[in-house]
């Protein structure tokens, strides 16, 4: 149905009316018919606004609902459907075998309803109710009977069903059922496809399968089958998919096309001079890692490199010979990471590595001393500082960089478009080294950031000893604690982690201040304890983490502050209180700080675990060691969208595709992109104009349409 077709369109409910409306896909949604003030408040809790948002809100399943029939035709031991009106209802008590009883009349005969320890059902079934019932029949003394079938209210002329009917089920809320969000679809269904047009070229919908896109939107709403279903599902799936793909693709082909970035050069002399700062031999994924980077920077475009390594695989040595080779050629490295806790961590790191040598390193945080920032800032705009360490903070404000050569960010999801943005607007034009110890699959790795090159360190550096974990109750807490007295009595060191800083009345979890001094006066009494916690000043800090280095403090009780950053060799025992309160990755980072040095390590988690989900994230842990096989069931638990932090990313939200379960698709998706993307890099061909649309619509300027042209 062509467009200009649409304000010819009759609706029962504006007999009265001229004609219809004109419809578009921005149409507001209260400007449809059936649905007014109170609805559209309604739909907006469910996110649709327009009339493209209810055709977007996709069923959630289906069921095939069989033809009504009458009483008097029912069989028995058959399943039969048929509607009528309650005509007597009672509660029968009695212990297990209590019961909600309902006669239906059809109009002829009668049917006996039970259902069994529903007592709920007092509060939604009456007498006058219209419903349509299904289940199996059963006869008693010549009546027939249903037990716990299954049931429905039939709302207003609700059109009797004659015949088997597949019907779609839409996530339905206490205000609107899945048939009223149907019935405010089905008028304008026809009218909102026809308004859609097709993104892909025939023969790439018949290479890969697809039926067309209204066909598609046609057959998720009003499918004939699970055949129907499947097909739309599919081809909208795949839509979902390539826009992600194209988005990213074209990100990815403005950099490499149209920016240009230092050209940083390093020799073998500066190779040679940089290992001598490591007191260790790079492992052959690290060495791979760092040529792939000096590749990138010796091209004069920017590089986008994504870092990714199981914790303890040495990313931090790779970042910091990529930062040492912009300084050797007189640029200056900012390091970013998500929070104040963890730049220190890193500044502290740095410090250590490159201690005794003619770099200066600053921090800088909200924690810094103003007069402090004052200077570092006015020494950054000078070119005085070669390596910045702060949050994505520090990428705002008066922050200038005299020189900057190179960014690296610790995990990508905290460091989205904008912030990259930032830097442009600065006139700056830096590479970017983006690390993160959540290991990716590799598929997903490069759809989700195919905007960005891989790289992978697939090892631990030589002598790593596995760390054995074990997850025990709370009232096996006792032999925990004796376990990390018979570690310290070796002359080991242990952490013992705790979800906060404070006791809150609220909240059952331990404390660190409160934990510190229980510990102290009971289970490790006499034991040489530390405490950290974020919120102590970095001297504290420092302090601490120093004593606990040199081997003066026995035990650390801590807050998740030493997730990143402090390497102890000596350190054996990783004990995680309260377990269940933290996240599958953030456990399997806190593991990775013991295990360090030659002697065998334990990790052990310590919670009730009173949920399925936290029963499933610490059997995980004791499961798997590979931070790859953790990763796989983090996805699955969390979802991509919380996984990879799609919002911060600049991703499109996906309505129907689970990346998790969809690696084929998003593989052929990904060379299908790239496909177009080679034939028709600016979309401007008249079959991609909608697709362009499409991924401005999606993206906004995140990847830079507008500068394509």
């Amino acid at each position: 149905m062509c467009q200009r077709c649409v304000s010819a369109i009759h609706y029962p409910a504006l007999e009265a009316e001229k004609s219809s409306p004109i419809l578009t896909l921005d149409t507001p949604i209260n400007q449809l018919p059936g649905v007014g003030p109170v609805r559209a408040r309604q739909l907006k809790t469910l996110e649709v606004h327009t009339l493209g948002d209810l055709l977007e809100y996709f069923p959630r399943n289906y069921v095939r609902e069989s033809a009504e029939g009458a009483i008097a035709d029912f069989h028995a031991d058959q399943i039969h459907t048929v509607r009528g009106t309650v005509v007597a209802v009672d509660y029968i008590t009695g212990g297990s075998r209590a019961r909600f009883e309902a006669t239906l009349d059809d109009g002829k005969d009668k049917l006996s309803l039970a259902w069994f320890n529903a007592a709920y059902m007092r509060r939604l079934l009456h007498p006058g109710d219209i419903i349509r019932v299904r289940g199996k029949v059963k006869f008693f003394r010549g009546i027939a009977q249903m037990a716990n079938p299954k049931w429905e209210k039939i709302e207003g002329d609700e059109e009797k069903v004659g015949e088997d009917k597949f019907r779609p089920i839409y996530s339905a809320t206490a205000h609107l059922t899945t048939e009223q969000i149907g019935a405010l679809l089905d008028p304008v269904l026809d009218s909102a496809v026809s308004l859609l047009e097709e993104w892909f070229d025939p023969a790439l919908l018949q290479k890969r399968k697809l039926i067309p896109r209204r066909d598609a939107y046609l057959k998720m709403h009003r499918p004939r089958n699970f055949t129907d279903a499947m097909l739309a599902r599919k081809r909208i799936i795949y839509d979902e998919l390539m826009l992600m793909q194209l988005g990213l693709g074209l990100s990815k082909r403005l950099r490499d096309g149209r920016l240009t970035a230092p050209l940083l050069r390093a020799d073998k002399l500066l190779d040679e001079r940089i290992r001598a700062r490591f007191p260790f031999d790079l492992t052959t994924g690290q060495q791979h890692a760092i040529w792939e980077i000096l590749h990138d920077v010796r091209s004069g475009q920017p590089m986008n490199r994504l870092l990714q390594g199981d914790v303890g695989s040495g990313k931090t040595v790779v970042a910091v010979y990529a930062m040492l080779t912009a300084v050797a050629n007189k640029m200056q490295s900012a390091l970013l990471a998500p929070t104040e806790v963890l730049a220190e961590q890193h500044f502290l790191t740095l410090s250590n590595i490159l201690k005794d040598s003619s770099l200066r390193i600053e921090l800088v945080t909200q924690r810094t001393k103003k007069e402090s920032k004052g200077r570092i800032l006015k020494d950054l705009t000078a070119g005085k500082i070669h390596i910045a360490v702060g949050t994505q903070a520090f990428l705002y404000g008066d922050v200038e960089f005299a020189n900057l050569g190179l960014v690296v960010v610790d995990e990508q999801h905290k460091l989205g478009v904008r912030q990259r943005e930032t830097l442009k607007s600065k006139g700056l034009s830096p590479h970017y080294l983006v690390m993160t110890a959540t290991p990716i699959p590799r598929t997903l790795a490069l759809s989700y950031f195919a905007d960005f090159d891989l790289s992978t360190i697939d090892e631990l550096p030589p002598g790593r000893i596995p760390i054995r974990t074990k997850w025990i109750k709370p009232e096996q807490s006792a032999m925990a604690y004796q376990f990390v007295r018979q570690e310290v009595e070796k002359g080991r060191q242990a952490y013992i982690v705790t979800p906060q800083i404070e006791e809150s009345s609220l909240d059952d979890t331990k404390s660190v201040k409160t934990h510190f001094e229980k510990l102290k006066a009971g289970p490790l009494a006499k034991l040489r304890l530390g405490m950290l916690h974020g919120q102590m000043k970095t001297e504290e800090k420092q302090a601490t983490m120093s004593a606990f280095r040199d081997g003066q403090i026995d035990a650390l009780v801590a807050t998740t502050v030493i997730e990143v950053g402090i390497d102890v060799p000596n350190a054996t025992v990783m004990l995680i209180e309260n377990a269940e309160r933290f996240g599958l990755s953030q456990l399997h980072q806190l593991r990775g700080r013991v295990g360090r040095g030659e002697h065998e390590s334990y990790c052990i988690l310590l919670s009730p675990a009173s949920t399925e989900y936290a029963e499933e994230r610490l059997s995980a842990m004791v499961n798997f060691a590979s931070g790859f096989d953790i990763a796989e069931m983090d996805l699955k638990l969390r979802g991509p969208g919380e996984f990879f932090g799609t919002r911060q990313h600049g991703l499109p939200q996906l309505k129907l595709a689970d990346i998790t379960q969809e690696l084929d698709m998003l593989a052929q998706c990904r060379d299908d992109a790239q496909a177009i993307l080679s034939a028709d890099p600016k979309l401007s061909a008249g079959i991609h104009r909608q697709l362009r649309e499409a991924l401005q619509k999606q993206f906004g300027d995140a990847i830079g349409l507008a500068q394509i042209g």
